[in-house]
């Protein structure tokens, strides 16, 4: 996948993204909303080629959850107006605490507002309380799960390629038969993955998951054209002591999430070996990257600039030695194991 352009500093064999949770806040949730407008209509600037964000319901603020981003497509419609090239990805929408018709017509319009530029994640699972909160029944057996959320979204795919909803023959308004070829999957097990190539849909891998892509990429029918999005965490410094050193306030923040399901950690090192986080100067992200399990088969690095940043304009900082220093190093990786 390419980008749609090549701006100074962006190649292109390898499609950047530029990925945000939006539930990690310096001050109000507002705040962070229109920080990442402006961070992501930076990026476009940058020749960055798309911008994803994931779906976050309900707040705990007692427990320090402020709250993340609901509605993905309410505030991509707003990226939309400020942008013009940059792809508009949802990574993901909770599919199973959605209506499935309401997300087949709210990306529908979203796609035909912003001239086809939507790229639909989507994901199964929801916790529980959220789904009985949301008055949404929750399958507990994992098969059962998963065959309902395929099945949903074979329904999903057929509404947005206008076959009829109703037994009356009626159809969605507007129709985006493209957009029916652009849906990802959020995946968690191999297997999973494996289904997904053999959809011949794109994958997304998370920073703190183990999906081995190989799953994903022997799924896939010959000649099928693979997408598969990693979810890459950066922290630059002058060294990558100096990056460890600056980033271990919110690394300790963010292992107290993950330490339930990841393996021990006994350093701050370790945690961001565990959280999957490149650190350091351009070089040694680069190098870092280059080493994860699942580089050699991704099609688009998705970049997450979250939590452990202390400003915009830090930030934009980031986003901006990626663009011109890390991207064409790992372009240059690429090249020679194709070489090779």
């Amino acid at each position: 996948m390419s980008t749609p352009h090549s701006p100074a500093g962006v190649t292109e064999s390898l499609h950047i993204g530029l990925f945000a949770h939006l539930a990690d806040h310096r001050g109000a949730v507002e705040q962070t909303y229109l920080d990442y407008l402006d961070l992501f209509v930076h990026a476009e600037g940058l020749g960055v080629g798309s911008a994803w964000v994931r779906q976050f319901h309900l707040a705990k603020p007692d427990a320090g959850r402020l709250g993340g981003l609901p509605s993905p497509f309410v505030f991509l419609g707003a990226l939309a107006a400020r942008t013009s090239t940059l792809r508009l990805g949802t990574a993901a929408i909770t599919l199973p605490l959605e209506q499935v018709l309401r997300v087949a017509e709210d990306a529908a319009v979203l796609d035909a507002l912003s001239g086809g530029r939507v790229e639909l994640g989507l994901a199964n699972g929801g916790q529980p309380q959220t789904a009985s909160a949301f008055g949404i029944p929750h399958i507990g057996d994992r098969t059962q799960s998963r065959r309902a959320y395929l099945e949903a979204v074979d329904r999903l795919a057929a509404a947005l390629r206008g076959e009829a909803v109703t037994v009356d023959g009626e159809v969605i308004a507007p129709a985006r038969p493209d957009l029916a070829d652009r849906i990802w999957h959020a995946t968690l097990t191999a297997q999973s993955a494996y289904e997904t190539g053999q959809r011949g849909e794109g994958v997304l891998i998370g920073t703190t998951q183990v999906v081995p892509a190989e799953a994903y990429h022997r799924g896939l029918a010959e000649g099928a054209v693979p997408r598969l999005g990693l979810s890459t965490w950066i922290f630059p410094g002058r060294t990558r002591e100096e990056a460890l050193a600056q980033a271990e306030e919110g690394l300790i923040a963010k292992w107290q999430w993950a330490r339930d399901f990841l393996p021990q950690a006994d350093s701050t090192a370790q945690i961001a070996e565990r959280l999957n986080l490149h650190y350091g100067t351009a070089d040694d992200i680069a190098a870092s990257i280059a080493t994860h399990p699942a580089f050699a088969h991704t099609t688009q690095i998705q970049l997450q600039l979250d939590g452990l940043y202390r400003s915009l304009e830090q930030q934009k900082d980031a986003l901006e030695l990626f663009t011109s220093d890390v991207a064409p190093a790992l372009n240059a990786a690429i090249r020679r194991e194709v070489a090779a």
